[in-house]
């Protein structure tokens, strides 16, 4: 089979898409956009790699996701997403 978008494009896209926003895709996207103001605490990490975890193991069947780190810089959170093929992807929130 083959795919049109990368992998690393296919979950940025995911994780920025909010959860429900598509009509004939409701279940596409993720909960991120509800910690937008959140204070970046242990809950806020929590909730961020459970959803991360979840939006991506739904949508993107070529990959599963190992781990969720984190990255401060400028005063943007990055996620950075280890998945299963030993790719490190980076997602800043806009």
């Amino acid at each position: 089979m083959r795919y049109n978008s990368t992998i690393a494009s296919s979950i940025t896209r995911i994780l920025k898409t909010p959860l429900g926003s598509r009509v004939m895709r409701p279940e596409y996207g993720s909960k991120l956009y509800e910690l937008r103001d959140a204070k970046y605490d242990d809950a806020f990490r929590l909730k961020a790699a459970r959803y991360t975890y979840e939006a991506i193991s739904k949508n993107e069947p070529r990959v599963r996701v190992l781990k969720v780190d984190f990255k401060i810089w400028h005063e943007r959170i990055f996620l950075l997403i280890t998945l299963s093929n030993g790719e490190i992807i980076e997602v800043g929130n806009d």
